[in-house]
């Protein structure tokens, strides 16, 4: 099942994607710069395609996606002054 939605966090809208796999979801949130994505996305093809993008891991849902801590960055993730360990939560306006 493929589930999306587009969701208000604080002033901004943001557009929110699961779609359930066999294990785990895969999820997703996007927004007007860049987005945050669950570990079942490539890092490495967000850099290469110069994506603003943040990796966590362990997400099943918005909630815990909201509550996770940045794993991993692009460049331009970086630029925006994201850092490994931040919580989403705190950065997703930047995005």
């Amino acid at each position: 099942m493929i589930y999306t939605e587009h969701v208000k966090i604080g002033s901004k809208s943001y557009t929110y994607l699961k779609v359930e796999m066999e294990d785990a979801p895969l999820v997703m949130l996007k927004g007007e710069k860049g987005f945050v994505m669950c570990g079942y996305l490539n890092l490495e093809a967000a850099e290469k395609l110069k994506d603003i993008a943040v990796r966590v891991t362990g997400i099943k849902d918005l909630e815990s996606l909201l509550n996770a801590k940045v794993a991993g960055m692009t460049t331009g993730a970086r630029g925006l002054g994201i850092k490994e360990g931040d919580r989403v939560s705190d950065i997703v306006y930047r995005l």
